[in-house]
C-alpha cells in the first residue's frame, strides 16, 4: 500500500515536471506561442486578446511582464540583427529607420543574466530622440557612447531590443506586421 502511495505521487510528480518543461520551451519558440517574424523583429500580435494561446501569455509572463492590450498597442522584439546573428553588448548597432506611423513609442533594450529574467536597461522614446531631416530615425545602441541618439547596453551578458508602438490603426497595424518598422545593423565589434 505504502509502494502505491510512492508510485503514485512519483508520477504525479514527474507529470507536473515534464508540464512545467514543456510550457517553458514551448513559450521560448516563437512559432508554437503565435509569434509573427517580420525581419529581426518578432511580435505576438493576439497575446492580449481572450482566446490568445497560453504560451504566447506565459512568454511575457516570464519577462516579467503583461501581454499588451489587443487594441491600438504593440510589441516587438529582437534578439538578432537583420543578418540573424545574436544581440551582443560587445557589438555597436544603428537601428534606423522612418518614423513609425503611431502616436507613441518607445526602444527598450533590455539586459538579460542567465540567473535573472530580463528587465529593462536602457530606453529611448518618441520625445527623446533627434529625428532626421527626411523624418528617420538613427538610434546607436553600444555600451560605450556613440553620436547621435544613443542606448547604452550592459558591458556583459546578453541584450534584446523592445519596441513599443502605441496609437495604432488597425490598418497601420497590418502593414507593421508586415514590413519591419527598423532596421537593426551591426557595425563593429570590440
Amino acid at each position: 500500500m505504502l509502494r502505491d502511495f510512492f508510485i503514485l505521487v512519483a508520477v504525479l510528480l514527474a507529470g507536473a515536471l515534464t508540464g512545467v518543461v514543456s510550457a517553458r520551451w514551448a513559450a521560448d519558440h516563437p512559432t508554437l506561442a503565435g509569434a509573427v517574424r517580420i525581419g529581426a523583429w518578432r511580435a505576438w500580435p493576439k497575446a492580449g486578446v481572450a482566446d490568445a494561446l497560453p504560451h504566447a501569455r506565459l512568454r511575457h509572463y516570464l519577462d516579467g511582464a503583461l501581454p499588451p492590450s489587443p487594441g491600438d498597442r504593440l510589441e516587438l522584439v529582437a534578439d538578432t540583427d537583420d543578418q540573424g546573428r545574436a544581440l551582443s553588448p560587445r557589438c555597436v548597432y544603428r537601428v534606423r529607420g522612418p518614423m513609425p506611423p503611431v502616436r507613441f513609442w518607445f526602444l527598450a533594450l533590455h539586459a538579460r543574466d542567465a540567473d535573472a529574467p530580463a528587465h529593462a536597461f536602457a530606453s529611448l522614446g518618441a520625445e527623446d530622440v533627434i529625428y532626421e531631416p527626411d523624418a528617420t530615425v538613427e538610434i546607436g545602441v553600444a555600451a560605450w557612447p556613440v553620436p547621435g541618439n544613443w542606448l547604452r547596453a550592459p558591458r556583459k551578458g546578453g541584450i534584446r531590443l523592445v519596441l513599443h508602438l502605441m496609437g495604432l490603426s488597425p490598418l497601420k497595424r497590418e502593414r507593421l506586421l508586415k514590413r519591419p518598422p527598423f532596421r537593426i545593423e551591426r557595425e563593429e565589434c570590440s
